[in-house]
Formats: C-alpha cells, structure tokens, sequence
C-alpha cells in the first residue's frame, strides 16, 4: 500500500483519520466501561464521538509527523477517565476497558480494507482516504501495545504486575517518553514500528484472499 496523492491530500486526510481511529478508540473505551457499570465517562461527557473530547493535540501532532515522515506513527489520544470502583471484577473489567479499543481500532482498519479492496477506490482519492484509515487504525492499536506512557500497554501492566513493580517503573515515566520519542524521531525505532505495522496489515490482507 502506497501513498502517490498530492502532499496537502495526505496531510488533510491525516487530519481527518486520525479524528475517526481516536474517537473509535475512546469512544469504545466510555462505551464498555458504562457496560460494565461506570458513570464516569457518561457523567464527564465523553461517551460521545465528537474527535475533540478525544484529541490530544501534541499526541495528534506527532503521530500525524512521525506518520508522514515515515519515522513509524506514534501518538496518542485524550484518555477517557474511567473508574475500577464500579466494577464486578475490578482485574477483568480493567483489561477489557484497557484492551478492547484497540481490537475496535483494528475492526475498523479491516472494514476500511474490505472496502478499499472490493471497490475501485485504489488509485483515487476516495482510496487514498480508505489507506490512511487502515494504516492510522492499526498503527494507532501497535502505539498502544507499548509500555510507554500514556499508551493502554502501560495500564495493563498496572494489573498484571505487583504494585511495587509497577510504581517503579511509573517512577521513570518522564525519562521512558523522552528516551522513547528521541529513539522514534531519529529512526532508531520507526522502522520497527513500521514494519510490525505492515506485517499486520499484510496478514489482513491474506485473510481476505482467502474468504
């Protein structure tokens, strides 16, 4: 998958996704924390779709760079608050609340593929769009699988690790991002990004070749 389109298209369209793989990811996030029987996103107003209750702008400014300047895309979205007081079973429902957005992230970058590959959209504008959906949707759930705050990686390891371990690590918190977004801009980790990003894409793919 290759982006040919004029740079002003990319740089719109990049806009324009990454309002749809955030809200899809925080929304899903409000949603299945209600379920479970948390108040907090619906009385904070973020059980909505509006991108702008879910954008953080330096998290979108440097996805959107690292994106076009193929540096591997890494950023973040405005976490909707939610709270393990509710919960039945506060590890479960912590995890799903955790982890589900990013299965929706990667759900939609497979119904943006199924479209891009059954209509004639490939070499249009309309198909440069569906590309950058799919490319933002999981590049945005592989940010997420990565131990550096604010990604959802690092609330998972809030349940699965000892409480001590955990502050320990969350001690570093500064020093992780910065070491993180130096190692990112100067290429040093992009490449791996990029590639575990098209590595799924590819089996995506495949998957549908053979449905």
């Amino acid at each position: 998958m290759f982006f040919n389109q004029n740079i002003i298209w990319q740089i719109v369209f990049s806009i324009l996704c990454f309002f749809i793989v955030t809200s899809c990811h925080e929304f899903t996030r409000a949603v299945i924390s209600t379920i479970l029987g948390d108040n907090t996103p619906k009385n904070e107003k973020n059980l909505t779709l509006n991108p702008l209750k879910h954008t953080e702008p330096i998290g979108a400014i440097l996805f959107i760079i690292t994106s076009l300047f193929g540096y591997g895309a890494f950023g973040w979205s405005r976490t909707v608050h939610t709270s393990s007081l509710y919960y039945k079973n506060r590890k479960r429902d912590t995890l799903l609340v955790t982890i589900l957005p990013s299965i929706a992230n990667i759900l939609l970058a497979f119904i943006a593929l199924i479209i891009w590959k059954i209509l004639p959209f490939n070499s249009s504008i309309v198909g440069t769009f569906l590309n950058l959906l799919v490319v933002y949707n999981i590049s945005f759930a592989v940010c997420n699988c990565l131990p550096v705050p604010p990604m959802d990686c690092v609330k998972v390891l809030s349940v699965v690790l000892p409480a001590k371990q955990y502050f320990t690590y969350m001690q570093y918190e500064k020093i992780i991002q910065v070491l993180f977004i130096f190692l990112l801009l100067f290429g040093l980790f992009g490449s791996l990004l990029n590639t575990v990003t098209f590595s799924i894409i590819h089996g995506m793919e495949l998957l549908l070749f053979f449905l």
